[in-house]
């Protein structure tokens, strides 16, 4: 599952960065004064508001796209012209994004040369941002230019809502399994007790219906026998031994009356 997200994710971060550099093709298209330098100055494309509001948009929660040059023999210096932070307008990107990341430096750079390099093709990756949390990026081309769209953002942004709704389904779980476990304690709990206030009362009728027997077979035929209305087995124990005990009963008074 985390896969697929993943995967969903990188998918999002391109379409935005290919419906970008649409966007930016044909506005160039329809504003040719943009291409010319002079007289509009590529360190304005950030001023200009339309043009920035097409270049700029927001990616997932964090991220953004932003217009990047590539180094030409005009151009030896890839640089920003289109970005959130004015500062960085004109900048040798090479060099800042070098600064700010460090050692992670490399695998952001492998990801603009492969872009640079290719002949109007797609370059994307993965590169550690300096606060260590990863970021994706693809590098998309503004067809018919030298520029590049560059969409990028934290992955986990993505990713992040999916590990959390896992987890509260692992947590959902172990709870259902602690209250299952619970349940069969209980209702086994019940079930013994059950068994054991059942064995204890069957084991003193029988008690009761023995000792009733051996008074009879000494002759105390009158004896009170304990009334068992039950339809099992301890029922028909009951009633075959009040027939026991009247037959009995019946052979005295005929042999008494034989005699008489």
């Amino acid at each position: 599952m985390m896969q697929i997200v993943t995967t969903l994710a990188e998918q999002a971060i391109a379409e935005k960065g290919r419906s970008v550099a649409k966007e930016i093709e044909r506005y160039m298209l329809t504003h040719p004064e943009l291409k010319k330098n002079p007289p509009f100055p590529k360190e304005d494309y950030n001023n200009y508001s339309e043009f920035s509001s097409i270049a700029i948009q927001k990616v997932g929660q964090t991220g953004y796209t932003c217009l990047v040059a590539k180094h030409t023999e005009s151009e030896p210096l890839s640089k920003l012209w289109a970005h959130p932070i004015e500062q960085l307008i004109g900048v040798d990107i090479d060099a800042a994004m070098k600064k700010t990341l460090g050692e992670d430096f490399q695998r952001w750079y492998d990801i603009t040369v492969k872009a640079f390099k290719g002949k109007g093709q797609e370059a994307a990756g993965y590169y550690m941002w300096y606060d260590k949390r990863e970021k994706y990026m693809v590098m998309v081309p503004v067809e018919g230019t030298d520029f590049f769209i560059a969409s990028t953002t934290y992955l986990d942004e993505f990713t992040l809502p999916m590990t959390e709704l896992e987890q509260r389904a692992s947590a959902m779980t172990a709870h259902a399994r602690r209250f299952v476990t619970i349940i069969l304690v209980v209702t086994a709990l019940l079930v013994a007790c059950f068994v054991a206030i059942y064995s204890y009362r069957l084991s003193g009728r029988l008690r009761s219906l023995a000792d009733a027997a051996d008074r009879i077979s000494v002759g105390n035929l009158d004896v009170e026998i304990e009334a068992i209305k039950s339809r099992d087995e301890l029922g028909h124990l009951t009633r075959a031994l009040n027939r026991m005990q009247n037959s009995i009963r019946l052979a005295i008074r005929r042999l008494r009356e034989r005699k008489g």
